[in-house]
C-alpha cells in the first residue's frame, strides 16, 4: 500500500508540473488511474482485515478473561453458595405467601368500602323513600341526577381501591427489600466482565422496575390487563342503556355486583 501511495504521489506531482511536456503529464494522469483502483482495493482490504483481527483480539480479550476467573469459581465456597440458594429459595416461598395474604386483604377492604359507599351514596341517597322504605326504581328527573351522580361515586371508589392496593403491596415490597443483594453481588465478582456486567445490568433493571410497579401498582400494569377505571366505565355504560326509561333497582343491584366482579379481577391481576 506504501509503494502504491508513493507512485501515486509521484505520478500527481508530475502532472502538476508546467515544466513537463504534454506526453509526460499524460503518462502520468494514465499511471494514476491504472493505481487508484488498487490502492483503493487495498485500503478497503485493510479495513476489513483489521475489523477481523480486533474481533480477534476482543474474543482473545474474552477467553483470558474467562480463564482467569475459572480460579476465582473454583476456590468459592460450595457451602455458601447453596446456603444463599437456599435464603433466596425461602424469599420466594415467603413472598408468594405474604402476597397472597395481602391481595385476599386488599379484595376484603375493597369490597367493604365499595359496599358502604353504595348503600350511602347509591341505596340510602336513591332508592330509599321518605317513609324508609325500597324504591322499586326512579324516572324522570330522578333518574337523570343519578346517572350524573353515580360516576362521582365510581371517581371515589378508584381513588380509594388505589390507596388499598398501595398499602397492601408496601408491606410485601417492605419483604422484598430484605433480600441481602450485597452477597449477591459479590459472587458476580467471580465471573468474568461481561457475564458480571450482564447480570447487574439485569438485576439493576428487575429491581428498578419492581420498586416503579410497587409505587404506582395501578399504573405499571402487567400485559393485556386494563386499569380499574375503564372496567368502570363498562359497567357504567351497561348502566346507562336505561336512560330512555326508568331506572329500576334491580339493574342496579346487577351493576353493584358489576362492579365487585371487575375490583375483584384488577386486584387479583396486579397483586
Amino acid at each position: 500500500m506504501k509503494a502504491f501511495q508513493n507512485i501515486a504521489q509521484y505520478a500527481a506531482l508530475v502532472a502538476a508540473d508546467d515544466d513537463k511536456s504534454l506526453e509526460i503529464k499524460e503518462s502520468a494522469t494514465t499511471v494514476i488511474k491504472s493505481v487508484q483502483p488498487g490502492f483503493d482495493e487495498l485500503r478497503e482490504s485493510a479495513t476489513r482485515l483489521e475489523k477481523v483481527v480486533q474481533k480477534c483480539r476482543n474474543d482473545i480479550d474474552r477467553a483470558e478473561d474467562v480463564w482467569t476467573c475459572k480460579i476465582g469459581i473454583i476456590q468459592a465456597s460450595k457451602q455458601e453458595i447453596w446456603q444463599q440458594l437456599g435464603e433466596l429459595s425461602g424469599c420466594h416461598v415467603r413472598i408468594n405467601e405474604l402476597g397472597r395474604k395481602c391481595q385476599n386483604a386488599a379484595i376484603d377492604e375493597s369490597q367493604d368500602y365499595w359496599d358502604k359507599i353504595f348503600d350511602v351514596r347509591v341505596k340510602q341517597k336513591w332508592f330509599i323513600d321518605a317513609a324508609k322504605k325500597q324504591k322499586k326504581g326512579i324516572g324522570w328527573g330522578e333518574k337523570d341526577n343519578f346517572i350524573k351522580d353515580i360516576p362521582i361515586v365510581m371517581n371515589l371508589v378508584c381513588r380509594e381501591i388505589e390507596q388499598i392496593i398501595k398499602r397492601s403491596l408496601d408491606l410485601v415490597y417492605q419483604d422484598l427489600s430484605t433480600i441481602n443483594l450485597k452477597v449477591l453481588t459479590q459472587y458476580f465478582q467471580n465471573l468474568d466482565k461481561q457475564t458480571k456486567d450482564v447480570l447487574n445490568h439485569q438485576m439493576n433493571l428487575t429491581f428498578s422496575e419492581i420498586a416503579n410497579k410497587f409505587e404506582q401498582p395501578t399504573v405499571y400494569l402487567p400485559e393485556n390487563t386494563k386499569s380499574l377505571r375503564s372496567e368502570l366505565i363498562s359497567a357504567l355504560d351497561n348502566l346507562s342503556k336505561y336512560r330512555l326509561g326508568d331506572l329500576f333497582w334491580e339493574e342496579v343491584v346487577k351493576f353493584k355486583k358489576e362492579v365487585s366482579t371487575a375490583i375483584d379481577n384488577f386486584i387479583n391481576s396486579i397483586c
